[in-house]
């Protein structure tokens, strides 16, 4: 689908890896830039496979697949020619640095717009691209109050953090979802523009529906928490069964196998009579009734077991994809599917500077001029890693 467009990833940590990762799915060259080693002067001819798993691109392997690596000193005063050579060739450009950084490194959104009229320019931040405080999702789970909120659903007496960074994985898919519409409204007018999206807006704005009510001036000791509820089966198992409406309680109650039970007026007795009737059956034998009848469940899993989920299979939603390291690693795959189009990691993460001369070639260096930045220590060309 994208593979015309070039990407230039200035990203790390999550939100930023996890956006570009969705180009890279869709057939988009991303180059990711990557600072250089600390210990630069120690990889000359060969290195060995325990250097080279050190040397894994910023972001992680499954946010980076399908990317080619760059790796250079972006401080260094003759990394300038390189980053704007690479800007006038490239239609989208992603970086999460703390806003200001780019600017500082002769970089910013309107130097580069001036550079490439037509480049879409996406910077993630914690508060805005007019803010300069530093955040991680961390700040934006607590102050968008998103904490609160799970510790009401909970009814417990402490605020808990969350197992996932869900303002990062929200925030890169707004990063994703602005960009296309940006490279949409680039085909009506032939100019790009910047996007700006925060960790803060994003996790607020997953919360509309909670806010809806505050925001019209419902006060806080007026605020209702829910949470759906579990139920503990006969053998121990928890199942999530949402009643929704009077529709789906008549199919859950065949499923049962109480079917002229009516569904009760209290939500509570509602809840009571199915927290009774799974009691009675076993996790096997309420799924396979539940099925028959269409009724929505779903069996509590560990993580270990959901890798293992037939849907996931059958889905193609595990890929197993080449790695430089460990020749090939299994992970999370796009969850778009399309008709006429792919969208699927088939590449594997990059190394730091793994690309380094491909991509300088690609943009007009000559052999001289690459071989001058590499002694120059602008740039770190990955050797080739030992063979066992």
């Amino acid at each position: 689908m994208f593979e015309d467009l070039v990407v230039v990833d200035f990203t790390r940590v999550v939100a930023g890896p996890y956006c570009t990762r969705m180009l890279a799915d869709l057939g988009a060259q991303v180059i990711k830039i990557d600072a250089l080693p600390e210990e630069v002067d120690k990889f000359e001819d060969i290195i060995s496979v325990e250097d080279a798993a050190r040397l894994r691109s910023a972001g992680g392997i499954s946010n980076n697949l399908g990317k080619r690596s760059l790796s250079i000193d972006l401080k260094a005063p003759d990394s300038g020619e390189v980053i704007n050579r690479l800007l006038s060739r490239a239609d989208v450009v992603v970086e999460n640095f703390k806003p200001g950084v780019m600017e500082s490194l002769g970089f910013g959104p309107k130097t580069c717009l001036e550079l490439n009229r037509r480049l879409i320019y996406a910077g993630l931040s914690g508060f805005g691209q007019d803010s300069s405080r530093r955040a991680f999702g961390a700040t934006a789970h607590a102050e968008s109050g998103w904490l609160w909120v799970q510790q009401q659903a909970a009814s417990i007496d402490e605020i808990f953090a969350p197992g996932v960074t869900v303002a990062d994985l929200v925030t890169g898919s707004n990063a994703f979802s602005g960009i296309l519409a940006a490279l949409y409204a680039r085909e009506k007018t032939g100019s790009g523009q910047i996007v700006d999206v925060s960790l803060m807006d994003s996790q607020f704005q997953m919360l509309n529906s909670v806010m809806e009510p505050i925001l019209n001036g419902a006060e806080e000791h007026e605020f209702k928490s829910f949470r759906h509820p579990l139920y503990k089966s006969q053998d121990d198992k928890m199942i999530s069964i949402n009643i929704g409406n009077s529709r789906n309680w008549g199919r859950i109650a065949q499923a049962i196998g109480e079917p002229n039970t009516q569904m009760p007026d209290s939500p509570k007795l509602s809840d009571d009579l199915i927290r009774t009737w799974v009691a009675n059956l076993s996790c096997e034998d309420l799924a396979a009734r539940m099925d028959a009848h269409g009724a929505p469940y779903g069996i509590t899993l560990t993580a270990h077991e959901a890798a293992s989920h037939s849907h996931f299979q059958d889905r193609r939603m595990i890929a197993e994809v080449p790695d430089p390291i460990q020749g090939s690693i299994r992970a999370v795959n796009s969850p778009l599917f399309f008709s006429e189009i792919q969208s699927e990691a088939t590449q594997a993460a990059p190394l730091i500077g793994q690309h380094t001369e491909a991509v300088l070639g690609e943009i007009g260096l000559s052999d001289e001029q690459i071989e001058k930045l590499s002694s120059a220590r602008v740039t770190f060309q990955l050797p080739p890693i030992e063979q066992e």
